[in-house]
């Protein structure tokens, strides 16, 4: 899996930015917009399709993501419509771009100047634009209702990666003369693997590669008046016959109570979906997500995996989660204050040197540092150099889970039932019989979200789950106020907050019951001291509290995600081991998508090694 690198660009005398590359423009010096408008959405039947469309959402594939001008003016074109018909059926756009040479956010913001029609999205849009790492990052807009997903990646590698019913597609990018590579069968193929009955397509070029290419995929093909000076472009549409109508989800049951539960309730209640929480405790955050403060930051290694990408892919969607609904009123402590991994034993130290040497990722999301430099970013003093991530930062996930209660019980369509143990689940014809504490609750879809014992039902008892006892100790220490980034050892230390800083945690894998003991808070104060070389600012630190849960992971700490295999209905969010906070978010965005049958914000590579079902496999 390679790198990946910016796009090097410059600006002709229009202004128009330029592709050195390819020695392409890439947009009309003629007026970038109205060809976007004549080309792409016109002869796609946008924005009028919208209006009749018979799904919830909408969905455009395109080759070529360069300056984001086609998103945008799309975008712009999706708000006026659902801004003049807010009852229509289509409620949301997904919008899937791929794109080997992203601009750097210095050229884009440059490139988008020039459209002053754009400049309110563009600015949105620059906000979140991902760094330049590949894979997919979904970006989403307009409280969930546009969703955009950058493919960063040669389109040959990417496209084969999505697997989501498309109805229109951009075909965009530099001139087949000046991009042969891009402009071959794989690419005709894979976009017509995509396409259903109806779907239409749109390109700037009437080659005759393309038209064959097309043709050969099964597109149906017409040439039609070119934009401007050019005297031809191609439209084409396919005709596969109509596939049957997924049955309408009416409303998903979750049962549990932390984190993943309630981003997977945010992402359903974007959709429209109805949910039911059920929750065994008397409120929500009492185990796994009972902790104050919370480390984010992905765990990145010194080559690229799987892994790795889904860590940067999940963190980058992270940020911009939790900074969207706490604009939307949610109010759980937040800070983006960075992470500074300490190389703090020589093994740690090899790896990260040669981490940073192989420089596999921007600096903007991890570099190297002395220990003086470390230092100076604490604001106490290190013995150790180390990694700083300076995006990182950490949160509150008791916090979040009681502001995500509060804002979805102003919701009719929301009910969370308390004190509600579920003791078995049985498949009946339609729907799922739980049989609880409360009664017999039917579900339509059901999902299981419960942590540590998500092994507890017939249906997930062959699960190889690992349960993992943790403490975080809670301290007091005035010399330690000046603390400003989390700070990772072998454990963690936060900033204070209230003030109180936050050391863990322990590792156990023997323990049954997850009560807080006074042994392990002397732990948690040991390790500190041997990792840090018996740091002068902790030596007269006093513990006031603890916490103590089980973390819940599977063998290669890859959690177990989606549908279980002969189980209509029946999906699993969970096993995410320690990094809950931060794989929550997109993991449960990928199992809303998967219930709603929308485009998936990973990649099938992904996905795969992500399923629950490789546990049922025979």
């Amino acid at each position: 899996m390679s790198t990946l690198s910016n796009a090097k660009i410059h600006f002709n005398e229009q202004g128009t930015p330029v592709a050195s590359l390819f020695d392409d423009v890439y947009f009309s010096n003629d007026g970038g917009l109205a060809e976007t408008d004549y080309v792409f959405l016109q002869q796609n039947g946008l924005p009028l399709r919208w209006q009749s469309h018979a799904d919830t959402a909408f969905h455009i594939i395109e080759t070529g993501f360069g300056t984001g001008a086609n998103f945008l003016l799309t975008w712009l074109r999706f708000r006026q419509y659902r801004q003049s018909l807010p009852a229509a059926r289509c409620q949301r756009l997904y919008f899937s771009s791929i794109e080997k040479y992203p601009l750097s956010h210095t050229d884009l913001r440059r490139a988008l100047a020039v459209h002053a029609e754009l400049s309110e999205l563009g600015l949105l849009l620059l906000k979140s634009y991902p760094l330049c790492v590949a894979g997919c990052h979904r970006l989403s807009f307009d409280n969930g209702t546009v969703l955009l997903d950058l493919w960063f990646g040669d389109v040959n590698s990417q496209l084969p990666q999505l697997n989501a019913k498309v109805n229109a597609i951009y075909l965009d990018g530099f001139a087949p003369s000046k991009n042969p590579d891009m402009w071959q069968p794989p690419l005709f193929n894979g976009l017509a693997r995509l396409s259903t009955a109806g779907t239409t397509l749109a390109t700037f070029t009437a080659a005759g590669l393309v038209k064959r290419g097309l043709q050969d995929a099964g597109f149906t093909v017409e040439k039609v008046k070119g934009f401007g000076r050019k005297r031809e472009m191609l439209s084409a549409y396919m005709a596969k016959p109509a596939k049957a109508v997924n049955a309408e989800i009416s409303g998903v049951t979750i049962i549990g109570g932390g984190v993943a539960s309630f981003c997977l309730a945010l992402a359903l209640q974007q959709r429209g979906i109805a949910v039911h929480l059920i929750c065994e405790d008397q409120s929500v955050a009492l185990q796994a997500s009972q902790n104050r403060q919370a480390a984010v930051y992905p765990n990145l290694h010194a080559h690229i995996t799987d892994e790795s990408l889904l860590h940067v892919q999940a963190f980058l969607f992270a940020r911009n989660f939790y900074q969207h609904w706490a604009k939307q009123g949610l109010d759980f402590a937040m800070d983006w204050c960075g992470v500074l991994h300490l190389a703090s034993n020589e093994q740690l130290a090899q790896r990260q040197q040669k981490f940073i040497e192989k420089a596999l990722y921007p600096t903007s999301l991890v570099c190297g540092v002395s220990a003086t430099e470390a230092s100076a970013i604490a604001g106490l003093a290190v013995p150790h150099s180390g990694v700083h991530i300076p995006l990182g930062g950490w949160l509150s996930p008791q916090q979040f889970c009681l502001a995500a209660l509060a804002y979805l019980k102003q919701s009719s369509s929301f009910q969370i039932s308390f004190n509600c143990q579920v003791s078995a689940i049985t498949q009946q014809q339609q729907h799922w019989l739980l049989t609880t504490t409360a009664g017999n609750i039917n579900a339509q879809v059901l999902v299981l979200a419960t942590g540590s014992k998500l092994a507890s039902f017939s249906q997930t008892a062959a699960l190889p789950l690992n349960k993992i006892r943790g403490q975080v100790s809670h301290v007091q220490q005035a010399a330690m106020a000046p603390l400003q980034t989390v700070l990772c050892h072998n454990g963690y230390i936060t900033p204070q907050w209230q003030g109180i800083h936050c050391l863990g945690a322990t590792f156990d894998r023997h323990a049954t019951v997850a009560e807080v003991t006074a042994k392990d808070n002397v732990e948690n104060l040991q390790q500190v001291n041997e990792q840090l070389q018996q740091p002068i600012w902790l030596s007269q630190a006093k513990v006031i509290g603890a916490t103590a849960s089980f973390r819940a992971s599977f063998p290669g700490s890859i959690p177990a995600i989606g549908a279980i295999n002969n189980s209509a209905n029946l999906y699993i969010l969970g096993g995410m081991g320690a990094r809950g906070i931060m794989l929550s978010p997109l993991l449960a965005e990928l199992v809303a998508c998967q219930i709603c049958a929308e485009p998936l914000p990973l990649s099938q590579q992904l996905i795969s090694k992500l399923s629950a079902s490789r546990f049922y496999k025979e």
